[in-house]
């Protein structure tokens, strides 16, 4: 019997000829981790300093400064100071502290520089979107409460995951993007299709994605349940790799007789632009279901789309237009250097001229940190949750949707279908 590829990224990182799912594993791994100041004080960062102990490697550190951006909100300067004062005793070298002028998403700044590697485990602090990682063929996990053991160590334990296949079929109808296959297909799977399991994307549909639309797809495997996401690296991907990164890598692939716990295959080509409305994550629609809800914010952002290829689709929308007023839109680009390509191809500039607001790169407003949202207001938002309380206000509402969706309805200050500005 073959293996999935999930099984040999863990049999290798743990020195093991084979592994099979229920084993437990301590495993390692050549990938740096990134901690964020949000979170590192009380996920790990602050235990070893208290501790009086030191990181087993300051080298293999990296420190992105990813939701805050230029906010003063959830106190973010002392946050920071702490956060640098951390790095300074525990040696980590300057040019690991990825600050405000070099930030981004974390995990979006990442896979940008390539620290997951195809082949490898890829740990980080927090943030269970880190599955946007799986895209590069790595084994992409959140360590939360055992950062702190790992920093000390460089070492942590799994149990063997399953895996789900999904084998997608299928060319993307116009109109629609990444953002809408996965949230179709996350819809069918339901909030426990996957629960601890490793959602495995493959198919002619996946194999024609660009790798941002990979990164889309992966981001979001929480919410089948799943612990992470991952596809199996292809030329592209060994492509996209080696241009970013001289570290050694060697990818792997699952057997063609591999066990999963599942096989599912979709059809795509039928997807609308899809919807989730308030207050719960796994309700996905059809748009169209949707139409003529008012809406008063929106948000284009977030690891989920928050990249050129999302930013570009934002502009054919918002070209020549203004969003309606009383409508305010917060664009904000995923890393700095996305905002450097956008200012590059005059998409900063559309956003201007229709009346949008655009951050520092960084999380943002997907967690409240920027634009937050008060009692009453209803967003239509790319951001990866809609529960309530996630952009501020307890009383407001989240729509989840494409970026097209999102700017069409805020030119409109209602929910619409994308497709007829595009």
């Amino acid at each position: 019997m073959g293996s999935t590829i999930t099984e040999k990224i863990l049999a290798k990182a743990s020195g093991r000829a084979n592994i099979r799912p229920g084993d437990y594993a301590e495993v390692t791994t050549p990938c740096p981790t990134v901690i964020a100041p949000h979170s590192a004080i009380d996920k790990g960062a602050g235990l070893i300093l208290e501790w009086g102990a030191r990181v087993f490697d300051p080298r293999r550190v990296k420190i992105v400064d990813g939701h805050y951006g230029a906010t003063a909100s959830h106190n973010a300067a002392e946050n920071r100071r702490w956060m640098r004062e951390w790095a300074q005793t525990m040696e980590v070298p300057d040019e690991n502290s990825y600050e405000l002028g070099r930030q981004g998403i974390e995990n979006m700044v990442a896979v940008e520089h390539c620290w997951p590697l195809p082949g490898a485990c890829y740990f980080q602090g927090v943030n269970g979107h880190i599955s946007t990682a799986g895209a590069l063929g790595a084994f992409a996990s959140a360590l939360s409460y055992g950062t702190a053991a790992y920093l000390l160590t460089g070492k942590t334990w799994v149990k063997v995951p399953r895996s789900v296949k999904l084998v997608i079929h299928g060319t993307q109808p116009p109109g629609t993007c990444p953002r809408d296959v996965s949230e179709y297909i996350l819809g069918q799977l339901g909030p426990s299709g996957a629960v601890g399991m490793v959602l495995e994307w493959t198919g002619p549909y996946i194999d024609e994605l660009s790798m941002e639309g990979r990164f889309s797809i992966c981001s979001q495997a929480l919410f089948a349940g799943a612990w992470t996401a991952i596809m199996n690296p292809d030329p592209r991907t060994v492509t996209y790799v080696t241009a970013r990164t001289t570290e050694p890598f060697e990818p792997l692939m699952s057997d063609a007789d591999a066990e999963y716990a599942r096989v599912v295959e979709f059809d795509v080509s039928a997807v609308e632009p899809q919807a989730v409305p308030p207050p719960k994550r796994h309700v996905v629609k059809a748009v169209r279901e949707l139409e003529g809800t008012t809406v008063n914010r929106g948000f284009i952002g977030s690891d989920a789309n928050a990249w050129i290829d999302d930013l570009r689709l934002a502009a054919r929308v918002l070209r020549g237009r203004k969003i309606k007023r009383g409508v305010i839109l917060n664009i904000t680009p995923g890393t700095v250097s996305i905002l450097r390509q956008a200012l590059d191809e005059g998409l900063i500039r559309v956003f201007v001229d229709a009346e949008c607001v655009v951050p520092t790169p960084n999380e943002g407003m997907e967690w409240g940190a920027n634009t937050p949202l008060a009692r009453g207001d209803v967003c239509i938002a790319t951001g990866q949750t809609n529960y309530p309380g996630r952009m501020g206000s307890n009383d407001a509402q989240i729509y989840l949707a494409n970026p097209a969706t999102v700017a069409a309805s805020c030119i409109e200050g209602k929910i619409v279908d994308p497709r007829r500005y595009l």
